[in-house]
């Protein structure tokens, strides 16, 4: 199950799944993204919401790469990858995803995410 139990209770924010395995980081962006007015579920096993419609039809999947493997592509699904090594996906030719260099030292998730909000 997921860690939320009030998806589906009218909140019109966009719904954003943070599927980051290490804790103090994946809580530290759940408070980040939830400042700046998303909703945001953060299961601690990305399998809890594979069963979860709210969670599947999240507006945003933002994947830290140490947490789940990656497929080649991630088609219909607006992802952001979080990761320390940018190039490793050009290399192995990852489509569809929007990357971000860790360390997150400045705003360039939320800028991100709102950007890629902004053209869905």
């Amino acid at each position: 199950m997921c860690d939320r139990s009030d998806l589906s209770d009218g909140d019109v924010r966009p719904l954003i799944l943070l599927l980051v395995a290490d804790e103090p980081l994946r809580e530290a962006l759940r408070f980040s993204l939830e400042t700046e007015g998303y909703s945001v579920t953060a299961p601690s096993c990305a399998n809890s919401c594979a069963s979860c419609l709210d969670c599947r039809a999240a507006a945003c999947v933002i994947i830290d790469d140490g947490s789940v493997p990656l497929p080649a592509s991630i088609p219909g699904r607006s992802t952001i990858v979080l990761t320390s090594d940018a190039q490793r996906f050009r290399r192995q030719g990852v489509k569809d995803v929007i990357v971000v260099e860790k360390p997150l030292l400045d705003d360039a998730l939320g800028r991100e995410v709102a950007a890629l909000l902004a053209r869905h």
